[in-house]
């Protein structure tokens, strides 16, 4: 277990949370009505919800190596109030964050390529607006990963890995580190498209499917994209590589479904004034290709406080993007 998680089920740790919720609650002249109750939980972040006199709250308490997230998620709602769920109360320093209700998230309906539409619509929408924000982003804690230095950042990354003692739970063999290098000449190839096309960086979410949207609850209203713990600044179109693997398993199908290629039609529409889906869509694969590296990141970043026992356990979070890049040239 890793020691934040032993920390989130002390006592005196939960007191303290309470103390601060309802802090927060009477800033907003509002009421706890009742003890807060245990929502999902991971390595990641702990969650709770909490009943108030004017409906439930979200409570989220982030792991070490993702306190940016509070912040970060309040400058963003800031720059785009609608697409993004605007915490109440953050604690930078703790890694807390109270944040209101905005009912279901669309992994809890039945899924259909509208929803899937709708979602992408509304993350590149969201990409779109804050391209020129990226001195406020990277000030609230947003790391950058410039498609530019993504070549490099491989070859740290391998070298980091390989350098590690062989019994520690990230070390790799150096055979291993060869031949995951094998890669870095086709990471460089896809760095060079990107870089060479019309799309600036912007916020790329890192982790984004249905359970980070809340579902639209009238025809006509945008989807509040959530969870900006895996975010970098960096190539906007590498959020699809999730969406895509998702999308592939709701709908069993291939990548070039039609019903995946009109969610990422409506994704690329919203770069319109920067040119057409159709001209947009020779930088997705690119995209794809270097968007291990992002999950590569998130992950040394999450486990850099971590005990022993939780290396163990998460290690192959952090070396599968590494493998999954050297498979896919071979």
């Amino acid at each position: 277990m890793a020691k934040w998680i032993k920390t989130w089920t002390e006592d005196g740790w939960r007191a303290e949370v309470l103390e601060w919720i309802d802090m927060a609650c009477e800033a907003y002249s509002l009421s706890r009505t009742g003890e807060p109750e245990n929502a999902s939980n991971s390595i990641r972040a702990k969650h709770l919800r909490v009943p108030t006199d004017a409906g439930k709250l979200h409570f989220k308490a982030v792991a070490p190596g993702q306190f940016f997230e509070p912040p970060l998620t309040a400058a963003a709602a800031t720059l785009s109030p609608e697409r993004l769920v605007m915490p109440l109360a953050i604690d930078p320093l703790r890694g807390w964050m109270l944040s209101p209700d905005y009912g279901s998230t669309l992994d809890e309906l039945a899924t259909t390529p509208i929803l899937w539409e709708r979602a992408l619509g509304a993350l590149g929408s969201l990409q779109r607006e804050v391209v020129d924000s990226e001195e406020v982003l990277f000030d609230a804690g947003l790391q950058i990963l410039d498609p530019a230095w993504i070549p490099e950042e491989f070859n740290n990354a391998l070298t980091l890995h390989a350098s590690l003692p062989s019994d520690h739970p990230l070390g790799i063999p150096a055979r291993d580190a060869d031949h995951a290098f094998s890669a870095l000449k086709d990471i460089e190839e896809a760095c060079e498209q990107l870089i060479a096309g019309p799309i600036p960086l912007s916020l790329e979410h890192g982790s984004f499917d249905r359970r980070r949207v809340f579902a639209p609850t009238e025809e006509d209203s945008v989807p509040r994209i959530l969870n900006l713990g895996d975010a970098h600044w960096a190539h906007p179109f590498a959020s699809l590589a999730r969406p895509i693997e998702r999308m592939r398993i709701d709908f069993r199908c291939g990548p070039e479904d039609p019903r995946i290629m009109a969610a990422i039609g409506t994704y690329l529409a919203a770069w319109a004034d920067y040119g057409t889906p159709d001209q947009l869509y020779s930088l997705v694969a690119p995209a794809l290709r270097i968007s291990p590296l992002h999950t590569h990141e998130t992950w040394l970043q999450l486990l850099a406080n971590a005990d022993e026992a939780a290396l163990l356990r998460w290690a192959p979070m952090v070396l599968e993007p590494l493998s999954s890049l050297a498979h896919a040239t071979a």
